[in-house]
């Protein structure tokens, strides 16, 4: 990207709407990308996933009791939400098997959209997963420089200099920037207000490859560089959320960064149903000590919500 370097403190200090020049849209994006990596998560976190869908004019919601290990990465989910739970499937007539093979009417799944395996610590494609380190080690810190180098292509290993120019005697070199291409092509919209926060809006156009890099608007915060809101082309992994784009809204806790809802911004026709709107909700986020879960990855199945990595 045009003048991306490696030192994530340069982008920091970078005057976004220094004199009376429009700020650069490149570095007002590079500026959100080194907002995420600077946030660093408790290891252990648990938290309620909400689906809540509106059908007609009935509105239904069941939420997931999840956990985040932050460590590894895992995420830990109670496949049965407590809706399944208020109003268990009662089978009705009889459900036939012929050697082995069910051949009456199986039996329908109770979640609207899918079951979450969603962590609300996702960045979406704006920063790789940084694992968490114990409290009181240093090992965070390597693996976030280890990360910052693998996402900026930076080709010299700790502690070596790069090259020096070979250019004549005359000549001094002042300045060694890592240079990478464009993932997106950028457009600076304006200044918008969202959630009390004055946010530059940005424009993103991928130039490859739009079913992964997804990004569409961003909403970047003038000040700190974090991002309260985006826009994206499609979401999770597979199923109807792909078909739709969403929005995204962020939020503040004890000074970290964590997703707070993802909303489908057209209808949604899951099995059979069709969903005027569709919220995916993170709720009563807490950190904790000891998680009371397994803190291992389920089996992904065929009816989940999942995030790309």
């Amino acid at each position: 990207m045009l003048g991306r370097v490696l030192c994530l403190a340069v982008l920091s200090a970078l005057t976004l709407g220094a004199g009376n020049a429009a700020p650069d849209p490149y570095v007002i994006y590079d500026q959100a990308e080194s907002f995420w990596f600077s946030q660093s998560y408790p290891p252990y976190l648990e938290y309620h996933v909400a689906v809540e869908v509106r059908e007609a004019a009935i509105a239904r919601v069941e939420r997931y009791a999840s956990g985040f290990d932050a460590m590894d990465g895992a995420i830990w989910v109670d496949p049965v939400s407590d809706y399944e739970q208020a109003h268990p499937y009662v089978p009705h007539g009889i459900n036939v098997s012929i050697l082995g093979m069910n051949v009456g009417k199986p039996e329908p799944s109770i979640d609207f959209v899918g079951v979450p395996i969603l962590t609300p610590t996702y960045s979406f494609g704006m920063a790789p997963f940084i694992a968490a380190a114990p409290p009181g080690s240093a090992e965070s810190a390597r693996q976030l420089v280890a990360a910052i180098r693998r996402a900026f292509h930076d080709p010299y290993p700790p502690g070596r200099a790069p090259p020096r120019s070979a250019a004549p005697n005359h000549l001094l070199e002042i300045a060694h920037a890592v240079v990478t291409r464009r993932i997106y092509d950028i457009t600076l919209l304006g200044v918008e207000g969202v959630d009390g926060h004055d946010c530059y809006h940005l424009r993103l156009s991928p130039r490859q490859d739009p079913g992964r890099y997804r990004l569409r608007d961003l909403w970047v915060d003038e000040g700190s560089g974090a991002t309260w809101r985006l826009r994206e082309a499609l979401n999770f992994v597979e199923g109807p959320g792909t078909t739709v784009p969403w929005t995204v809204r962020f939020d503040n806790i004890a000074g970290v960064q964590y997703v707070a809802d993802e909303s489908a911004d057209a209808p949604l026709r899951s099995r059979g149903a069709t969903y005027s709107s569709v919220v995916v909700r993170f709720e009563g986020l807490h950190a904790v000590t000891i998680p009371q879960w397994n803190p291992i990855s389920i089996t992904p199945q065929s009816n989940t919500l999942r995030e790309p990595e």
